[in-house]
């Protein structure tokens, strides 16, 4: 039997393998419905999007230190979430 933490990296693996799959139109979009459900104060969906952009921003810390994910991967999902919004994708 598989640990809850193993279940949610495969799913984490998963997921982001699809996503380097996909095409732009795909990714805006999937982006632009996680950020209409964290902008509601869907948990999953902030928790989502953190996953998404956490190997972009591992790979922009590297060499730098790891402190520096956490913020990138703030700043990150704030910039998906403003960017839902200039789109018309969501709504504050």
């Amino acid at each position: 039997m598989k640990t809850t933490m193993t279940l949610e990296h495969d799913t984490d693996a998963h997921f982001l393998a699809r996503m380097e799959q996909a095409t732009t139109g795909e990714r805006d979009a999937v982006f632009a419905d996680l950020a209409v459900l964290a902008l509601q104060g869907d948990e999953l969906a902030e928790r989502t999007i953190r996953a998404l952009v956490l190997p972009t921003c591992r790979t922009i810390a590297a060499g730098k230190g790891q402190h520096l994910v956490g913020a990138l991967i703030d700043a990150a999902f704030d910039e998906v979430l403003e960017w839902a919004v200039r789109e018309g994708h969501a709504s504050r």
